[in-house]
């Protein structure tokens, strides 16, 4: 190997190794559940979290289609958005939906002195810097009142109150259940690490969906 060669290669890896660690470290976290309606299974709602330096980006895919005598498609719902948070508040969210053939977007961004402006299908305007999105995945979601519909952009009212937990298949019994009223209903569960791990709603047509993490 010639000198230079070997010079060239000696100051690569010098600047790889005096990289400070936290630049190069992250760490990511997976959900992947089934959506369960009727005992039948009707797709999937993945979220992808990566965090680094005090920075969370989200990644979350949905894909539910409802059929009648198991071919005929009924329903389907289709989501996908990105989020990226920075020392525990939103700073943007991107996200498209098809809900069975109606069109609906949000676009958020944080501005300088932190409120966060929308722009979505079904609202246009702006949102505290502490809001919360729709999204589940993040530890501090039961403890906020005002959420962000990242569907539509919509700013939601809700009440959340903590459950008596029953035997729930799947759920450990350390974990914390929370029922949530008002513009939005529904029931989560969260492990004692305030890691999510279940979800029950009720669709529009009064059928129970319940999430379960895939094994």
């Amino acid at each position: 190997m010639g000198k230079a060669l070997f010079l060239i290669l000696m100051l690569l890896v010098t600047g790889l190794l005096l990289q400070p660690v936290s630049a190069m470290a992250a760490t990511t976290e997976q959900w992947a559940f089934r959506a369960i309606r009727k005992g039948e299974d009707i797709g999937h709602h993945n979220v992808t979290v990566t965090r680094r330096d005090g920075e969370a980006k989200a990644t979350v895919d949905i894909s539910l289609i409802v059929r009648a005598f198991g071919f005929l498609p009924l329903y389907h719902y289709h989501h996908k958005s990105q989020e990226l948070w920075r020392d525990g508040r939103l700073v943007s969210l991107e996200s498209t939906t098809d809900d069975n053939g109606a069109q609906h977007y949000v676009k958020a961004l944080a501005t300088a002195d932190g409120v966060l402006q929308i722009e979505g299908s079904r609202f246009k305007g702006s949102a505290p810097a502490d809001v919360m999105t729709t999204s589940y995945w993040n530890s501090a979601f039961p403890r906020h009142k005002l959420l962000l519909d990242t569907q539509s952009g919509r700013l939601l009212e809700v009440t959340v109150a903590e459950q008596p937990l029953q035997p729930e298949e799947g759920v450990p019994p350390d974990a914390r259940h929370y029922r949530l009223d008002g513009d939005l209903r529904l029931e989560l569960w969260y492990d004692s690490a305030r890691r999510w791990i279940k979800n029950r709603f009720r669709a529009s047509d009064g059928s129970v969906i319940d999430y379960r993490l895939a094994p």
